[in-house]
């Protein structure tokens, strides 16, 4: 089989027990908003939650030289696609599930009762704690020191409780429940399993900000229980209907492909070097043909950034691009490459794939972290070999709103340019560009014929990113777009007249800064 490439590992930081040695790794890929941990002590190691490209993982334990001696999952993810039964074939270290797991697991594994102790070292165990509310089997994973009287130090929350949020109560991994049940679940779980916990031990969740598994998550990667009592409102609550009114209400839409991504969690993915590599190059020859005789029932994804896209891209294609560092760092232009491939295109649709000369290995495996792998060709060369076999390319521009760099925000909308907020519902109502229609990402297919096609378009979103999905959207719908770079960020630096203020989230601020020092 072909040799992967490991991507980057994202390892963000490792806490550290000076006097035991023991060290808590967090690997967090800003691009899904996940976090993977690595447990190690006296040359044993667990692993909590890892994702699809286990390489990267394998990798880290063989530099610690530390034995894998188990794969901890905190319940079924619905937003990624775990690399535990590739690890347990690979290590022969056990799958943990917790309660009421069993009968959706078709792969070999532990389930765990309550209160169960796992053996870890001379001085730490793992006790679990069954914690239903985001999913019937979820647990957490408390790190206890057996030296001083099994005391809790350590919590793996999973999807439970994250810093700042707690987990929904109303995906597909709750099948068989209402979200109201679950809902009530959680409350329970939090007033009795984590509430009691003592106030200085450190929780790892499994996601941070921008994870569509929760609402008003932190980017802080850990906190500390008394610090979330202080801070938290799910742990504010003690009237439990008002408690569900706040769990259910105002969460953000699932994306589409999170019912493929619990199937593939319940019936254990394939490896992935098996999978990927059984996926064709394909001359630019072989590429034309399929799109031209197939054009309804592929769907081309250009993953170069939107800069090389627009100089020369293939009618029809969509541009979803990749950013950089394999989606373990985020800038402020880049964003969440699978969460939106997999929000606005169905799990079964054939893919043809286009990326720049070296990046392709990235593209199939970022892609595969969601379950995406029906991806029936790449084009070698990226555009290169296309351009040079003399096939037609489209060009478009993005319109930079910078003094001396293009034109005004002003100029554009008086030159009868309609402009569409692509963001959130919620974002549109905080700020946007006066005038402006909200079409959020998510929901632009069911908005297609809505639109104007004798109307020209003028899309933004907080940074750029939505937008350059959008604008490729609209284009091969027929529908005359362009996007502001930047985003909204953008618009309220250099047309501040033209715009509502509001608060302004991280990544909006990061690009105004970024826009200023230029």
């Amino acid at each position: 089989m072909e040799e992967l490439e490991i991507l980057p590992s994202g390892l963000k930081e490792i806490v550290k027990d000076q006097d035991s040695g023991l060290e808590v790794r967090i690997y967090y890929l800003e691009c899904l908003a996940q976090a993977t941990y690595i447990i190690a002590h006296e040359g044993k190691a667990f692993i909590v939650d890892p994702r699809r490209d286990v390489d990267t993982f394998i990798q880290e334990l063989n530099a610690l030289g530390a034995k894998l001696i188990g794969i901890l999952e905190t319940h079924f993810h619905a937003d990624f696609v775990s690399g535990h039964n590739e690890l347990m074939q690979r290590t022969q270290a056990p799958i943990y599930f917790g309660p009421t797991a069993g009968p959706r697991c078709q792969f070999p594994h532990h389930e765990l009762k309550d209160e169960e102790i796992i053996k870890f070292s001379s001085r730490y165990s793992i006790k679990v704690l069954h914690t239903p509310g985001h999913t019937p089997e979820a647990v957490v994973y408390l790190l206890i020191d057996t030296s001083n009287n099994d005391r809790p130090i350590k919590a793996f929350t999973g999807d439970t409780l994250f810093i700042g949020s707690c987990g929904r109560p109303d995906l597909v991994g709750s099948v068989g429940f209402t979200a109201e049940q679950m809902a009530r679940m959680m409350f329970e779980t939090l007033r009795s399993k984590i509430c009691s916990l003592p106030s200085d031990v450190q929780i790892f969740p499994a996601h941070g900000a921008g994870s569509p598994c929760g609402k008003n998550l932190s980017t802080d990667l850990y906190s500390t229980i008394g610090k979330e009592m202080q801070t938290n409102p799910a742990l504010k609550f003690t009237d439990e209907d008002k408690f569900v009114k706040f769990l259910t209400d105002g969460q953000p839409a699932a994306p589409g492909y999170f019912s493929h991504d619990v199937a593939q969690n319940t019936a254990g993915a394939l490896p992935l070097s098996e999978v990927l590599s059984k996926i064709p190059r394909l001359t630019s020859d072989q590429f034309k043909l399929i799109v031209d005789n197939n054009t309804a029932d592929y769907t081309v994804i250009d993953t170069r950034n939107p800069e090389e896209y627009n100089t020369g891209y293939i009618e029809g294609s969509l541009n979803f691009p990749l950013g950089e560092s394999g989606g373990a760092i985020l800038r402020p232009e880049d964003g969440n490459f699978a969460i939106w491939v997999g929000t606005l295109l169905l799990s079964n649709r054939n893919l043809l794939l286009i990326a720049k000369p070296g990046k392709e290995g990235e593209a199939l495996q970022r892609l595969a972290r969601i379950g995406y792998t029906n991806v029936k060709g790449i084009l070698k060369n990226g555009m290169t070999d296309w351009i040079q076999s003399g096939y037609p390319v489209h060009a478009t521009q993005r319109i930079d709103i910078r003094p001396g760099h293009g034109t005004s925000l002003q100029d554009l909308v008086s030159n009868g340019y309609h402009v569409i907020d692509v963001r959130t519902k919620q974002e549109h109502e905080g700020n946007t560009v006066k005038g402006s229609h909200n079409v959020p990402l998510n929901e632009i297919y069911s908005h297609l014929e809505e639109l104007d096609k004798s109307r020209r378009y003028l899309a933004f979103c907080s940074t750029g990113y939505r937008s350059v999905i959008t604008v490729s959207i609209l284009r091969a719908s027929g529908i005359d777009a362009v996007d502001v770079i930047g985003g909204f960020a953008a618009a309220s630096v250099y047309a501040p007249d033209l715009t509502t203020s509001g608060k302004v989230c991280p990544a909006m601020k990061s690009m105004i800064d970024k826009l200023e020092a230029a």
